[in-house]
């Protein structure tokens, strides 16, 4: 048993991978090693942009597929809470293929639901992805219960965090209003390029939480992640969104995605 498993001493990464490449890799790249930072893992020493792609392995990857690339990175030695004052790391790369090429057009048209049963704290950790996800597992089993896609996370105010594999974003005239990191938000790879993106469609960013209730009045409400990019919620309780910005959106992060390199 390692110590990812023991204590959920460890984070993860999930990208999407394309033509045998990582999508958006400088982003990935640099939340890891701030995760790893945080959670003081040491970082191996070959682990330059160069170094780490190479040991994702995607060169024995069939570049004609598109895959969910998962590194998962734990603190190695032995079991106990406090680490071992030399203690280096160890890591492991799972792909799983998916489906299509690149993120979905048209984009994903999920329904959303609200998962109150637990809520998360903000806090530097917060922003993490951890091994320890088992908020998210419970969130994604309601979901599954409740019938729907996808749920709402809450904080203990009853505001909006994100959803149970993806930050949440509303679309409201010209602004696009999504979390603040600050509030408990991971901070996901997608949000990062969606809201780079978002002046090229004349949105202006507003990071603030919100209420369920604030959904009420959103002509769209994006879910986006790592692997489908941009999805636009069809419904949400009784409310239902249209999704012609998020459809322009995704072409720009396709775009991007095509171009973007360690720079």
């Amino acid at each position: 048993m390692n110590r990812a498993q023991a204590y959920g001493d460890g984070l993860f990464e999930t990208m999407r991978v394309s033509g045998g490449r990582v999508l958006n890799p400088e982003e990935h790249y640099f939340r890891l090693l701030a995760g790893m930072r945080i959670l003081r893992m040491p970082i191996p020493s070959h682990w330059n942009p160069d170094g780490w792609l190479a040991d994702l392995k995607t060169a024995e990857l069939d570049a004609t597929r598109d895959y969910r690339l998962r590194l998962s990175v734990w603190r190695s030695g032995a079991l106990g809470y406090a680490p071992e004052t030399r203690a280096s790391v160890e890591w492991e790369v799972i792909a799983v293929p998916i489906d299509g090429t690149l993120y979905p057009v048209p984009v994903l048209r999920p329904e959303l639901g609200l998962f109150q049963d637990h809520r998360k704290s903000a806090g530097i950790l917060s922003n993490v992805k951890t091994s320890s996800a088992v908020l998210y597992v419970l969130a994604a089993g309601f979901a599954r219960e409740q019938h729907v896609d996808e749920v709402l996370i809450l904080n203990h105010e009853n505001q909006v965090l994100e959803a149970s594999k993806s930050n949440v974003m509303l679309v409201q005239g010209s602004e696009l209003i999504t979390p603040p990191l600050s509030s408990g938000a991971l901070r996901g790879v997608m949000r990062e390029v969606v809201l780079g993106l978002a002046p090229q469609l004349g949105l202006d960013i507003r990071e603030e939480v919100f209420s369920p209730f604030a959904l009420q009045s959103a002509e769209e409400v994006w879910l986006t992640n790592a692997v489908h990019g941009v999805a636009s919620v069809q419904k949400f309780r009784k409310t239902e969104y249209g999704s012609v910005r998020a459809e322009a959106m995704q072409k720009l992060v396709i775009d991007r995605a095509q171009k973007a390199q360690f720079q």
